[in-house]
């Protein structure tokens, strides 16, 4: 009872410490993103985005490859350790030859000379991220997410520092880039003065061996997800321009910061946390239900905020030139809104079926590429609407193996986010009603936000809702302990 309730401290208090960090990365990062938005062209955002696909794979192998496997291991040791250490800096080496050799070929396929060069720069970001993947397994390992936090802050802080000098001296493209490797370098640094563990002259080819067996198919699992997640910017960038992968670049910003900021921070604290359960499946059930309600209690209204005020805050923040990109935020919104769901694939994981949610990821790309493939000769708005379209199939063929292999039904889990989604649809409401008043557009967008705010947490308050209640007793207990 005593190791289940410092269980239950540890995840609440790592929770804190991811929220707290992505929070303050993404408001950081939104800052930042738009200053260099207002100084840069959509064109810029797109030669960058172009690549996003190559870089995103390389970060599957290097941050989620052999990691996973030293979480999910319990009684993990210095050789396992020290051996993923040495496997991954020898990939992360071979990725960037890799990349540096068919950097013209990709330049050709997308039509962009300037390709060559940029994607043969941006990939030292690669090996430089090596040297601290096993130190954030064993923060992750740990929950120690203090640690994180820092690092993080200390990444986005000197990227913006960078980003934005270079912009200002007409760098063009070159001051994302050089931002990007940048952040890379000081969060690493950071992680590795932090974090007490060295590298030791020790490897295993069977402890590597071993470690693939269950991390393989993770591996796959989230090398599809991570391919199909940059399907969107490799088509449009090849049938379309870079100016058009530049506006849905920015379409995408907003809402997946705020879905890095608060699915993002409880999924990683989430799987380490279930993998501690995996032997006690009505406890893993309940800690899954709990991190269900929660995250889309908070994250529904921001989407259907964001999805209401999306043309407005586009021409306040960002001026009218990113007007184009505001139908690519609001069908984010929508496609987003199904991340949380993904938790059930995280518990799935944490039991030791991987191989489950391998099967899932498969099925789910194949519907996604098929929608693609139909909408691309509809245009380029179409290729989203068949996204959205392939993610609700997925999320009913994820609630068979959900409700199979941990007993979580389809009807618990519409009673789980039944009300968040009631709620924030009659938010959404309210908030366009606002939006009919003439009161100039900054002073309309503030009390869209705040009516929103008003409406959401005080119809909570009114109808004691669990959610609700569950994180207000949980702020006011973090409060009275500091």
């Amino acid at each position: 009872m005593k190791n289940e309730q410092n269980l239950k401290e540890r995840a609440i208090e790592g929770t804190v410490w991811k929220f707290a960090e992505k929070i303050g990365m993404q408001l950081i990062s939104i800052v930042i993103q738009i200053v260099l938005a207002r100084l840069l062209l959509p064109e810029d955002y797109g030669v960058v985005g172009l690549l996003s696909i190559f870089i995103s794979i390389s970060d599957v192998f290097i941050l989620q490859g052999f990691t996973t496997a030293l979480i999910q291991k319990s009684e993990a040791d210095e050789l396992d350790y020290s051996s993923v250490f040495f496997a991954n800096l020898a990939m992360s080496i071979i990725i960037y030859v890799v990349f540096y050799m068919i950097a013209p070929s990709v330049a050709k396929f997308y039509k962009t000379p300037q390709l060559t060069e940029v994607m043969r720069v941006m990939s030292i970001n690669i090996v430089v991220g090596a040297f601290s993947a096993v130190h954030n397994a064993i923060v992750s390992k740990n929950l120690e997410f203090r640690i994180s936090f820092m690092r993080n802050i200390a990444n986005i802080v000197s990227q913006g520092i960078v980003g934005i000098g270079m912009a200002c001296a007409n760098f063009g493209v070159w001051s994302l880039v050089g931002s990007k490797i940048v952040g890379t370098l000081v969060g690493t640094m950071v992680l590795c003065i932090t974090v007490k563990w060295r590298p030791q002259c020790i490897f295993s080819f069977q402890r590597i061996k071993f470690l693939f067996r269950y991390s393989s198919k993770v591996l796959c699992t989230n090398l599809l997800n991570t391919i199909f997640n940059n399907m969107h910017s490799l088509i449009i960038g090849r049938f379309f321009s870079a100016t058009d992968v530049g506006y849905y670049q920015r379409g995408q910003q907003i809402p997946q910061a705020a879905m890095i900021a608060v699915d993002g921070s409880m999924c990683e604290v989430l799987y380490p946390t279930l993998s501690l359960l995996q032997n006690d499946l009505d406890k893993l059930k309940k800690a899954l239900r709990r991190s269900m309600k929660t995250s889309m209690y908070l994250i529904l209204p921001m989407l259907m905020g964001l999805a209401v005020t999306a043309r407005q805050m586009t021409i306040l923040l960002l001026t009218e030139k990113w007007l184009p990109s505001v139908p690519f935020m609001q069908l984010t919104c929508a496609i987003t809104a199904f991340w949380p769901l993904s938790a059930r694939t995280h518990a799935l994981n944490a039991i030791g079926r991987s191989d489950v949610t391998l099967k899932l990821s498969i099925i789910s790309k194949i519907l996604t590429l098929v929608m693609i493939l139909i909408s691309v000769p509809m245009g380029i708005y179409a290729i989203m609407w068949g996204t959205l379209l392939a993610s609700g199939i997925s999320f009913w063929i994820t609630s068979h193996y959900a409700n199979k292999y941990l007993g979580y039904s389809l009807k618990e889990l519409i009673h789980d986010i039944g009300s968040p989604i009631a709620l924030s649809c009659g938010m959404g409401i309210f908030v366009i009603l606002i939006g009919k008043i003439e009161i100039g557009l900054a002073m309309g967008l503030f009390m869209q936000i705040l009516g929103g705010i008003i409406f959401y947490v005080g119809l909570s308050e009114i109808l004691k809702l669990e959610q609700y209640e569950y994180l207000k007793n949980l702020i006011l207990n973090i409060l009275h302990k500091n």
